[in-house]
């Protein structure tokens, strides 16, 4: 039996949080395509669930890092928009991908060096776009309807960039205390 739901999600970790908590109710992830989720009925808790950005390395980095974590017993669930979907049998114990502050440090530079180009590229787009908006009047309505959306998508992108940074700052912080 399968479902299917229709989500956004702006943070990564909520939309794994949400992933896991089907997953304790027996709906377990398969795929995933723009906001819409497939699942499949199983086993309540059999497996954790974990993402990961993988866009921003190289593909023999990427393919030797896949492997690593099929030989560790790690499932790849599915692949969109840059991002891969993990599983790892509950009974095998917890599971996370970056144990280590420098590793998970290194991570969220990764998410806010793309997130950063994202926002940038929306926000320029959209600002150019409103400018000529006044200089065009028979595209007025349509350059300053796609300023408008690039403004906005650059907003929602920077939400996201805002979050990771806090948390990495505040792991930073973690690292220096047990340094001191």
């Amino acid at each position: 039996m399968k479902k299917v739901k229709y989500r956004f999600y702006v943070d990564y970790e909520k939309e794994e949080q949400w992933v896991n908590e089907m997953a304790q109710n027996g709906w377990h992830f398969k795929k995933i395509m723009v906001f819409r989720y497939t699942l499949v009925k199983g086993e309540p808790g059999a497996y954790i669930y974990r993402n990961e950005l993988l866009a921003g390395l190289a593909l023999k980095n990427k393919n030797d890092y896949l492997e690593f974590l099929k030989e560790s017993g790690i499932e790849v669930v599915n692949k969109f928009g840059g991002w891969a979907y993990f599983r790892k049998k509950a009974a095998e114990g917890p599971f996370e991908i970056y144990t280590d502050t420098s590793s998970k440090i290194s991570y969220y530079n990764r998410i806010l060096n793309l997130f950063t180009v994202l926002f940038l590229g929306n926000l320029i787009m959209g600002i150019f776009n409103l400018m000529v908006s006044d200089h065009a009047s028979y595209r007025g309505t349509i350059s300053s309807t796609a300023g408008i959306f690039g403004i906005a998508t650059a907003i929602l992108i920077l939400i996201p960039n805002i979050k990771i940074y806090r948390r990495k700052n505040a792991i930073k912080e973690q690292q220096q205390i047990f340094e001191e």
